[in-house]
């Protein structure tokens, strides 16, 4: 998932709003299995969330306000494993720099 997540992020590839679309529903359905899964102590699903941690940022930057949309779903799950995520994107510089106003909004949803 890691390896896919990563793979589907390229900026390259996501010039093309359909690309970029795929893209999310991918990462929709990675964290879908995060979110099911119950073993979340290995080293694997780390390196999986890590990943995530930037994959997102870069789907999210290729289409915002489906992608800020999405993040807003993340959040709402209150899981502390897609919270990380989420948190870890919202410091990228390709979301603060271009959508600061997504961001902000999205960092005050968080403390409410």
């Amino acid at each position: 998932m890691r390896a896919v997540a990563a793979g589907v992020a390229e900026p390259s590839l996501l010039r093309s709003e359909v690309s970029a679309k795929h893209a999310l529903a991918l990462h929709r359905k990675i964290f879908e299995r995060v979110l099911a899964s119950h073993n979340r102590a290995s080293p694997g699903f780390r390196v999986l969330r890590q990943g995530l941690g930037y994959s997102l940022s870069v789907v999210v930057s290729a289409i915002p306000e489906e992608g800020f949309n999405y993040i807003r779903e993340l959040v709402d799950t209150g899981d502390k494993d897609l919270l990380w995520v989420v948190k870890e994107n919202l410091k990228k510089a390709r979301l603060v720099k271009h959508y600061p106003d997504q961001v902000l909004s999205i960092r005050r949803y968080l403390r409410a």
